[in-house]
C-alpha cells in the first residue's frame, strides 16, 4: 500500500516538477567521466523509477541496452584515449569511458521514460506552455508523442493485412525478412500522411491559433510534494555537480578527441 502510495504521490507532481526532475536527471548524468560516478547516477534514477513504479516500462526497452552498450563501449574504445594501453588504440581508460557513457545514456533513457509513464501527454503540454514555451512549439511536442502509437498501430494493421494476403514476413534469413518488409513503408507512409492531412484540416476548422491568448482545460499549481521533490533532486544534483567539480569522477590521464 505505501508503494502504491508512493507512486500515486509522484505521478500527481506538477508536469513542471516533472520536467524539472528530467532536466536535473540529465544535468546529473552529463557529468561524470568514471563508470562508477555513472553507475551512481543510473543508481539514483533507477530509485526514481522504482518509486513511481515505472520499471515495468522501463524494461519492455531491455532489448535495446546490449546493442546499445555494445556500440558505445566499441566506439568509445577506439575515439578516446589513456595512458594504460591494451592493444592497438584501446586502453583501459577508454573502456572505462565507453562503459560510463553507456551508463549515463541508459540513466537519460529511464529518466525519460519515467517521465512519459507517469505524466500524460495533455500535463506535459500544459508544463511546457506554463514554462513560456511557445504555445505552436509546444503543442507539436505533445502531438509527435501522441503520434507514435499511431504510426505504430498504422504498421501493424498494414503488416497484418499483408500475411493474411500470404506474405511470410518472418519466413527466411533476417536479409530476406528485410527485403520483405522493405515495401510495407510505402502504405505506412501514406496512411500516416493521410492521417496528418485529417488532423491539420481538423486543426484549421476549429481556429488554431485563430487567439493569440490560449485558455486550457486543465490548470495546475505547485504543492509541497512539488517542493520537496525539486529539493531533493537539487541537492542530488549539486552533489554530482560537487563531486565533478572537485574532480572526484574524472578518469586520470583519459583524453578524449
Amino acid at each position: 500500500m505505501q508503494g502504491n502510495n508512493a507512486a500515486s504521490a509522484l505521478s500527481r507532481l506538477e508536469p513542471r516538477t516533472k520536467l524539472l526532475l528530467l532536466a536535473l536527471s540529465f544535468l546529473a548524468a552529463l557529468l561524470p567521466e568514471h563508470p562508477l560516478a555513472a553507475g551512481l547516477v543510473l543508481g539514483l534514477v533507477l530509485l526514481h523509477a522504482a518509486l513511481a513504479r515505472t520499471l515495468r516500462e522501463v524494461a519492455r526497452v531491455r532489448w535495446l541496452l546490449v546493442p546499445l552498450a555494445a556500440l558505445t563501449v566499441a566506439i568509445w574504445a577506439v575515439l578516446a584515449e589513456g595512458p594504460t594501453r591494451l592493444f592497438w588504440r584501446v586502453s583501459v581508460e577508454s573502456l572505462a569511458f565507453g562503459l560510463a557513457t553507456f551508463l549515463k545514456l541508459a540513466a537519460m533513457l529511464v529518466a525519460g521514460l519515467t517521465l512519459l509513464a507517469t505524466t500524460p501527454v495533455e500535463e506535459l503540454f500544459l508544463g511546457l506552455a506554463k514554462f513560456r514555451v511557445p504555445y505552436s512549439a509546444a503543442f507539436a511536442f505533445a502531438l509527435a508523442l501522441r503520434w507514435v502509437p499511431e504510426v505504430m498501430a498504422t504498421a501493424r494493421r498494414v503488416k497484418e493485412a499483408q500475411e493474411v494476403r500470404g506474405l511470410a514476413l518472418e519466413a527466411g534469413s533476417p536479409l530476406t525478412r528485410l527485403k520483405r518488409s522493405l515495401p510495407l513503408l510505402v502504405p505506412i507512409f501514406l496512411l500516416t500522411l493521410k492521417r496528418s492531412q485529417t488532423v491539420a484540416l481538423a486543426l484549421e476548422a476549429r481556429g488554431f491559433q485563430a487567439l493569440p491568448r490560449r485558455t486550457y482545460l486543465r490548470e495546475s499549481r505547485f504543492t509541497w510534494r512539488d517542493g520537496l521533490a525539486l529539493t531533493l533532486a537539487g541537492l542530488a544534483a549539486a552533489a554530482c555537480l560537487a563531486v565533478h567539480l572537485l574532480q572526484w569522477d574524472r578518469l586520470p590521464g583519459l583524453r578524449l578527441p
